[in-house]
């Protein structure tokens, strides 16, 4: 069994923060792409890219638009029907395109690599995340904290005990599921706009925390492939998440990055590697 990937990057979180400046890509995370796209498709199945016009611009430029080989889609999120702020909700393209898709669809995030085959695992599961997260006190807000539109109720039935999942990683196998979790996120979102006192809480609950609260509510089960994010028996999964700070201030870890990513694509992928090194991308990713 093959199943499609999402890959999601909506661009307008930078507008909204980044007014007038030019739209770019960290290097390492344009590798991280690469990798993302390639090894799933060589080990899981199609992977599909819902973007914008700024960032399929981009990533025109850079000569890399035949990673998708599911196909990529920008009318989905230049379209959203809803009022969504999204400086606030700062991943909600990624519920938009989920919304979009038919099950079973698997989302993972253009910094996450899959290194091995794990369709093995996700067939014989209705739902599955990278891994679990404790409720955080300053990540994962008590229900009252929480900033809510006029008129909005949380489900009584859900279950505020449960703890999260992160979402770097996910898989939906049955729609009737998918459907109601991305409806109840959406219309969390939808004309919610008064900003919190930071920008997390309000877009983890909306994606990582009412995805296990549906579950539950819905009597679903959720696998998750990690025990613990920084196990070191992990040879399965590369996520950068936490790294990308370090890499962002210190140029010598950032060249080391982006040469280790290189190092990889062409081990892995000689073929791609010969195409972005004859298309000028290699010497700008090494250039100062």
């Amino acid at each position: 069994m093959m199943i499609t990937a999402l890959h999601v990057n909506c661009t307008l979180p930078f507008q909204i923060r980044q007014k007038g400046r030019k739209y770019r890509i960290d290097k390492f995370e344009i590798l991280t792409t690469i990798l993302s796209a390639l090894t799933w498709r060589r080990d899981n199945g199609n992977i599909k890219l819902y973007t914008d016009s700024m960032a399929l611009e981009y990533y025109d430029s850079l000569g890399i638009l035949d990673l998708w080989n599911g196909g990529i889609d920008t009318e989905t999120l230049e379209n959203t029907v809803e009022y969504i702020d999204q400086n606030i909700f700062w991943a909600a393209g990624k519920l938009l395109a989920l919304r979009n898709e038919p099950a079973p669809i698997a989302m993972i995030d253009t910094d996450l690599i899959v290194w091995k085959p794990i369709t093995d695992v996700l067939e014989r599961v209705p739902i599955s995340v990278l891994h679990r997260e404790p409720l955080y006190p300053g990540t994962y807000l008590p229900q009252e904290y929480l900033k809510v539109r006029k008129g909005y109720r949380f489900d009584p039935e859900w279950d505020w005990g449960e703890p999260a999942c992160n979402t770097a990683c996910v898989f939906l196998a049955d729609q009737s599921f998918k459907d109601y979790y991305t409806n109840c996120a959406i219309d969390f979102m939808t004309e919610n706009c008064e900003l919190p006192k930071e920008m997390v809480s309000q877009m983890v609950f909306a994606e990582q925390r009412m995805l296990v609260m549906c579950a539950k509510k819905k009597m679903f089960s959720i696998h998750h492939f990690l025990d613990d994010p920084y196990q070191r028996e992990n040879t399965t999964f590369t996520h950068i998440w936490g790294g990308k700070d370090v890499a962002r201030a210190h140029a010598s870890q950032n060249e080391l990055l982006c040469l280790a990513l290189l190092r990889k694509i062409e081990t892995l992928f000689p073929a791609y590697y010969e195409k972005i090194k004859e298309s000028g991308l290699v010497y700008k990713i090494l250039s100062k």
